[in-house]
């Protein structure tokens, strides 16, 4: 789902670190591989190729390879480091694309003490010379995902967050070799000592907020990560025939690759055309995973632009259409969706047939099959969610009822907006009144009112833009009350925990204990301290949890956390435990002091979890008092007739910031 539109063919100046190992110097611990440095031999040719021939024609002297030998510990960290980070030809804070490509042996490692692991494991990439003594006389260790993770955080943080990695490995540490090669080890590798790489980070910023040094993190913003299994799965390679052994992940991923328009296909969507197989299911992990590959910018349809995929011609009704947004996100039978093409050109309206949870099935108005090309989009144009409508109180002076309200029938809905004129203060969500050259926005439901009641912004001459504001307003206020009772999730909790400690060893401080109390969390104002949250589940049933930031302030939701995908086993397994922002996770940090004259600030929490995997990554919004804010979807009136499954829940929780 896109946040603003791309142009452009794909990809602008690109740079690529391929690292590849068949043979492994400890060999009875890392069996040879046949296909990995093969791997790597076809993703140079598929970056180096033309574009007439679908490759990235991307100029050799932009692309570093390490294979077998020379790809040594010492090696790859130094090349990462000098290919991307201090890489003078790679523009600071640029758009310039790096990718950074792995196929060999992965493996998990235990844990040390002070790292944060909810099964006591985190991966690890194997180098060539791993578990071997180097000239110096010591041990060589694995690359543990939170060196890389951190290095990537310093590429973004530098030369921009348009990083890709592609790793073809497991980490299970498992072998099977009846249906083919697995790239693991025989045998987990030693825990890494932390002080071996804390070179890395030592005296260097700790308290940075809201992202994720871990390669494997969902709500990773320096990296999108595509791997060719799960965490516990594994990776395996095949003879294809006529001496050609590849991994199979990226045989399949090159394939597509060359096939996609690379123009209008966002990683998720280039994850949905590879196949999954037994054992073994593709995964695409990081917050950016809905932009275009390769690219910093988003799909062409718009901002919130779902793929569109046909259904099989066995479906209920032929000619069908299945796009991943559903209940959860205010989907009812009968909301309109315009369609676009690759070109961002109007096809057709097709409108929900059927709506689930995760999913809506639609068809034409008439129900007649209809072709549309493939790599095409669907954008709600009329949710047809009456749930969803703000109602919105202005006074009788104010100067700008013409912008919002085009005429004096208090019960007309604005067309393609998802608001209406209050017929009385009593009955509204919000007061809208002009304060000088600011607006004012009064809340005026419960839970505003008990928190923060107003917020104010400027309108800077261009009081066209009032409408999306409220739109904006309308998104944010359904998705803070949004909920559904479930007795099978009613005990699900979420915790919130101050922490000691540093990276990526960062642990709650138990003296202080859970500072969620009847879902209040009161917090006073204080420099670097650092907070990290864990969400239980008492159940039997493994869930799937979603964490999401909303600021009253600017009316901005942010995600900060969400599984890898929606191909990702549940994270949050039954009698366990998910954390958030803690061991090699950064810790998450509020304001250290407020603005002069106010004593307290307030925000929300709101977890969902569900018993399916659900994309809600797209409820996601910037602040609507941008003026380059696009606004969410259209809606007009009409009942919400759907009785929801009882599968999911929202929990809210108010944050109170003092001093």
């Amino acid at each position: 789902m896109a946040n603003v539109s791309s142009s452009g063919d794909g990809t602008g100046a690109v740079f690529a670190l391929i690292i590849a190992i068949n043979d492994y110097i400890a060999r009875d611990e890392y069996p040879p591989l046949r296909g990995a440095v093969k791997d790597a031999q076809e993703f140079e040719r598929y970056l180096r190729d033309p574009r007439a021939n679908k490759g990235l024609e991307v100029p050799g002297s932009n692309i570093m390879v390490l294979t077998n030998g020379t790809a040594t510990r010492a090696n790859i960290v130094s090349a990462i480091k000098s290919h991307f980070l201090e890489n003078p030809n790679i523009p600071d804070h640029g758009e310039t694309t790096m990718i950074l490509f792995y196929a060999g042996h992965g493996n998990r490692i235990t844990a040390t003490d002070n790292i944060i692991s909810t099964d006591g494991k985190v991966e690890a990439i194997a180098p060539v010379d791993e578990r071997t003594i180097d000239a110096h006389g010591n041990y060589v260790y694995a690359i543990p995902d939170y060196v890389l993770g951190w290095l990537l955080r310093e590429i973004s943080e530098k030369k921009g967050p348009n990083m890709t990695l592609i790793f073809d490995s497991c980490f299970s540490g498992g072998i099977n070799r009846e249906v083919g090669m697995a790239r693991s080890g025989h045998s987990v590798s030693c825990p890494v000592p932390l002080e071996l790489d804390d070179y890395l980070w030592k005296g260097k910023n700790q308290t940075d907020t809201a992202m994720s040094y871990s390669m494997w993190s969902p709500s990773a913003t320096s990296h999108v990560l595509l791997a060719a299994c799960r965490q516990d799965e594994t990776a395996y390679e095949f003879d294809y025939g006529n001496n050609l052994i590849h991994g199979r992940f990226t045989k399949e991923l090159i394939t597509w690759l060359r096939r996609v328009p690379l123009e209008n296909t966002s990683y998720a969507e280039l994850l949905n055309h590879l196949p999954v197989w037994p054992g073994q299911n593709p995964q695409c992990c990081g917050s950016k995973k809905d932009r275009l590959i390769f690219n910093r910018n988003y799909p062409r349809a718009g901002r919130q632009a779902l793929a569109l995929t046909p259904q099989t011609s066995d479906a209920e009704i032929p000619g069908s259409f299945r796009v991943d947004i559903g209940t959860v996100e205010g989907v009812v039978p009968g909301t309109e969706f315009a369609i676009h093409a690759g070109n961002n050109s109007f096809l057709c309206t097709l409108v929900a047939d059927s709506v689930r949870i995760e999913h809506a099935i639609l068809v034409t108005k008439n129900k007649q099959p209809v072709t549309i090309p493939e790599g095409s989009r669907a954008v709600v144009s009329d949710w047809k969610n009456n749930a969803m409508v703000l109602h919105v109180h202005l006074p009788p002076d104010f100067p700008y009822t013409s912008d919002l309200f085009r005429t004096t029938d208090i019960t007309y809905l604005p067309k393609g907006h998802r608001y209406v004129q209050a017929q009385s203060l009593s009955t509204a969500d919000i007061l809208v009144r002009a304060e000088g050259r600011e607006i004012v926005i009064e809340r005026l439901t419960s839970t505003m009112i008990e928190c923060q009641r107003e917020t104010r912004f400027s309108l800077k001459g261009n009081t066209t833009h009032l409408p999306t504001v409220v739109d904006g307003i309308a998104h944010f206020n359904y998705f803070l009350e949004r909920h559904s009772r479930s007795d099978l999730l009613e005990d699900v909790t979420l915790e919130m925990y101050r922490l000691v400690g540093m990276y990526p060893g960062r642990r709650p401080d138990l003296s202080t204990g859970n500072m969620i109390v009847n879902n209040k969390v009161l917090l006073t104002a204080q420099a670097d301290a650092m907070y990290g949250f864990a969400i239980r589940n008492p159940s039997s049933v493994d869930l799937f949890p979603y964490l999401f930031f909303f600021d009253p302030d600017m009316y901005t939701i942010k995600c900060w956390y969400s599984p890898a995908s929606v191909h990702d086993a549940a994270p949050l397994k039954g009698d366990g435990m998910v954390t958030i922002g803690m061991g090699s996770e950064p810790a998450f940090q509020f304001p250290e002091t407020l603005p002069p004259g106010v004593s307290s600030s307030f925000a929300f929490l709101k977890l969902f979890v569900s018993t399916q995997p659900l994309d809600l990554g797209w409820i996601q919004q910037t602040t609507p008092f941008d003026p380059g804010f696009e606004g969410p979807g259209q809606l007009s009136g009409g009942p919400e007739v759907l009785t929801f499954e009882p599968t999911w829940r929202g929990l809210k929780v108010v944050l109170t910031l003092t001093v």
